[in-house]
C-alpha cells in the first residue's frame, strides 16, 4: 500500500517496501503516478518513491542561466541546495520510515528538467548508482560543454536515456539541439567506459509517460 511522506514542501509518494537492498527516485512534476508504482514495484522488484512538489525550472538547473523560451524567468541554479536536501534529509527519512537497508542500491529517474538533474548529480557524487533521463534537457545553456570538460568518474551502474523522436523538432530553437547533446553525452559515457544505454521512441516531450517510465525500469531491473 502506497504512502505519503512530507518532507519540507516536497510530497513523496511511497511503495511498500517490496525490496530492502535497492530503492528508485523518481523525480516528477505532479503526482500522476499513484495507481502506476505499487504495482511497478512488485512487477520490477525494487521500492518506488515519486518525489513531487518542487520548483521544477529552478531546482534542477545546475547554474544561472537564461530563461527558455525567451522570455521566461531565468533558471536559478540551485541544484546543488536540491541535491543536498535530497542528501542530508530526504533520503534519510524515507528510508529510514521504510526500512531500507543502509548498504541498499540506490537509482534515481528524472524527466525533462529532472532528467538533465539525473546526469548531473550522477557526474558529481555517487549517491545513485544507476540514473535513467527520459527526455533529459541536455539543450541546457552550457551543460554539452561542461560534459566536455570534466573528468567523467567511474560508474558501476548504468545510464538509461530515452528521447521521443519529435523533440528536436520544436518550434523553440534552444530546444532543437537535444538530440546531438543527447547522442554526445551518451558517445562521452561509453568512453569512459560507462554502460549507457539510448532508445529513440515516437513522440514529442510530453508523449506517453507511463509507456516511457515502463521502458526505463525494464532497462534498469529487467
Amino acid at each position: 500500500m502506497t504512502q505519503t511522506i512530507n518532507i519540507d514542501n516536497l510530497s513523496c509518494l511511497c511503495s511498500s517496501t517490496v525490496n530492502k537492498n535497492k530503492i528508485a527516485y523518481i523525480l516528477y512534476p505532479m503526482n500522476m503516478l499513484g495507481n502506476w508504482i505499487e504495482p511497478a514495484a512488485e512487477k520490477y522488484g525494487v521500492t518506488i518513491v515519486v518525489v513531487t512538489g518542487m520548483d521544477w525550472q529552478n531546482v534542477f538547473s545546475p547554474w544561472p542561466a537564461p530563461g527558455v523560451p525567451k522570455g521566461d524567468a531565468d533558471f536559478k541554479g540551485e541544484s546543488p541546495e536540491f541535491l543536498k536536501l535530497l542528501q542530508d534529509k530526504v533520503i534519510p527519512r524515507i528510508e529510514n520510515a521504510l526500512g531500507i537497508d543502509k548498504t541498499a542500491e540506490r537509482d534515481l529517474v528524472g524527466v525533462s528538467m529532472s532528467g538533465l538533474f539525473a546526469l548531473w548529480q550522477w557526474m558529481v557524487c555517487d549517491t545513485f548508482r544507476s540514473i535513467a533521463s527520459l527526455s533529459g534537457s541536455f539543450w541546457y545553456e552550457g551543460f554539452i560543454d561542461w560534459m566536455n570538460k570534466i573528468d567523467i568518474p567511474r560508474k558501476s551502474g548504468m545510464g538509461y536515456f530515452l528521447l521521443g523522436n519529435q523533440e528536436s523538432r520544436s518550434n523553440v530553437k534552444a530546444f532543437n539541439s537535444v538530440g546531438a547533446n543527447t547522442d554526445e553525452i551518451i558517445k562521452l559515457l561509453r568512453a569512459a567506459g560507462i554502460k549507457a544505454e539510448f532508445e529513440s521512441v515516437p513522440g514529442n516531450h510530453f508523449s506517453d509517460p507511463i509507456p516511457r517510465l515502463e521502458k526505463a525500469f525494464t532497462a534498469l531491473y529487467l
